[in-house]
């Protein structure tokens, strides 16, 4: 509890060990790095291995009690998305792989060495003026061995599949990139009776129109499961929309106006394969078109899909809206590592490492529950700095009143008692040296093809 109040308070740290000076933080460095040593293990367990004694459902149910319910909007909004953790000077390290990192310098390819993190989150209903925040649900590691829509899918089952949350039985809307648009993300989760995926997805992808069942069906033959192709690249193949929504919105300073065109086209198939039936899940395809006052086109034109039973109860505008809303997610990952120190510390244990995750974002969903109770207290260079009065404050603001909020509500940690030295390590001890491990390599398979006859 001290390590999340110090950490909470952060705001001159640039290393996890030095949050042991943070007054807050009354017990040595060494107490520290043992808070997080023996923490709960808060990762999902497997499907085929029994629940451990640290199950991660308690957690879930603790933080959904931050969520508020939704007033504006007849759904509850989720996100999901990968963050990396690079550990390139880290040879002891397990399970270090090629992770993609975005970089800001042309030419180079946006990979690091290190783990991926993936992260589950409540996005809460705000207004334009409002400071975006996130509530994270789960954060879990994406071991070498799967990928992220593999470990999204065990997220998104172990927080909307939780009865005891206040969402259970409710419409869940949940928006993810395009690196989740496929197949293997949306087919498992597509018949999910009270979830709607908004998906974004890339402009060169292939669909098809539902197919038009005759009268008289053949009594041979596979039957029909696509029909028409539409492609995104070619206009030729598009048919006539089902709907044409319009709606506007103002950047975040306010200087100008969007004008907003939503095309939506019904009951489109994605292309599956023999254990994903994608023609078993139509969803609803939607072209976003931005101009601005003058009518001048902005942005190449964004696709979305809606997938999902329920999705008819989702508008074209409610759709777009609720995405937009996914780029919250991008500003809680950069507050967690440059505020919360996410990716700055440094060990060789993948266990301490995953359970500082979990203590990132534990202090994440501390400082959201008591947004409502700071101040914003600007800096001498912030003086001039426009605040709306009735405006949600941002996470940094919550994080330099921290100490004063904490300081008025109090504590149950515990005192700390001293016990005096260790006796350390006995004369000529020696440490055996941790193993060197390489980096783990995804490569293409190379067996040969049978060479075909002429």
């Amino acid at each position: 509890m001290d390590l999340l109040d110090a950490l909470s308070s952060n705001d001159h740290a640039p290393s996890v060990v030095e949050l042991s000076l943070n007054p807050l933080f009354r017990r040595d460095y060494t107490s520290l790095f043992k808070a997080i040593g023996e923490s709960l293990a808060l990762s999902l367990p497997e499907e085929d291995e029994p629940k451990s004694k640290e199950n991660p459902s308690k957690l879930i149910e603790l933080i959904a009690q931050t969520v508020p319910i939704p007033e504006q909007r007849p759904f509850y909004l989720f996100g999901l998305d990968c963050t990396p953790f690079p550990r390139l000077f880290s040879p002891t390290l397990e399970d270090r792989g090629m992770v993609y990192h975005p970089t800001p310098i042309k030419g180079n390819k946006p990979i690091t060495i290190g783990h991926s993190y993936s992260m589950l989150a409540g996005l809460p209903e705000r207004q334009e003026e409002d400071a975006p925040w996130t509530i994270p649900m789960e954060m879990s590691r994406v071991p070498s061995e799967l990928s992220s829509a593999t470990v999204g899918q065990s997220q998104v089952k172990a927080v909307l599949g939780n009865p005891n949350v206040p969402w259970f039985n409710e419409l869940c809307v949940l928006d993810v990139d395009s690196a989740y648009g496929n197949k293997i993300f949306l087919g498992p989760l597509c018949k999910e009776e009270n979830l709607v995926i908004v998906a974004r997805i890339r402009s060169n992808r292939v669909f098809f129109q539902s197919p038009v069942l005759s009268a008289n069906p053949p009594g041979r033959g596979h039957p029909t499961w696509y029909g028409e192709r539409f492609d995104l690249k070619d206009e030729k193949t598009w048919h006539q929309p089902h709907e044409v929504a319009h709606t506007t919105y103002q950047t975040r300073r306010g200087r100008r106006t969007i004008e907003v065109t939503i095309t939506a086209w019904h009951n489109l198939l994605m292309r599956g394969s023999k254990d994903i039936p994608m023609h078993e899940c139509p969803f609803t395809l939607l072209r976003i078109e931005s101009r601005d006052e003058s009518g001048q086109s902005l942005f190449r034109p964004m696709w979305l899909i809606v997938i999902g039973a329920r999705r008819d109860e989702l508008s074209p505008v409610q759709a777009f809206k609720a995405y937009r809303q996914r780029f919250d997610l991008e500003h809680s990952f950069r507050f967690a590592k440059q505020n919360l120190l996410l990716t700055t510390f440094e060990t060789s244990d993948v266990e301490h490492e995953e359970r500082w995750v979990q203590f990132v974002m534990l202090a994440y969903v501390q400082l959201w529950a008591a947004h409502f109770l700071a101040v914003a207290l600007p800096r001498p260079w912030e003086r001039y700095l426009k605040t709306h009065p009735s405006a949600r404050i941002s996470p940094s603001k919550v994080q330099q009143d921290w100490a004063r909020i904490i300081s008025q509500l109090g504590t149950p940690a515990v005192e700390p008692k001293p016990r005096g030295k260790s006796s350390g390590r006995q004369f000529g001890q020696t440490q055996t040296p941790r193993p060197r491990l390489p980096v783990v390599k995804q490569s293409i398979s190379l067996t040969p093809h049978p060479e075909k006859a002429a």
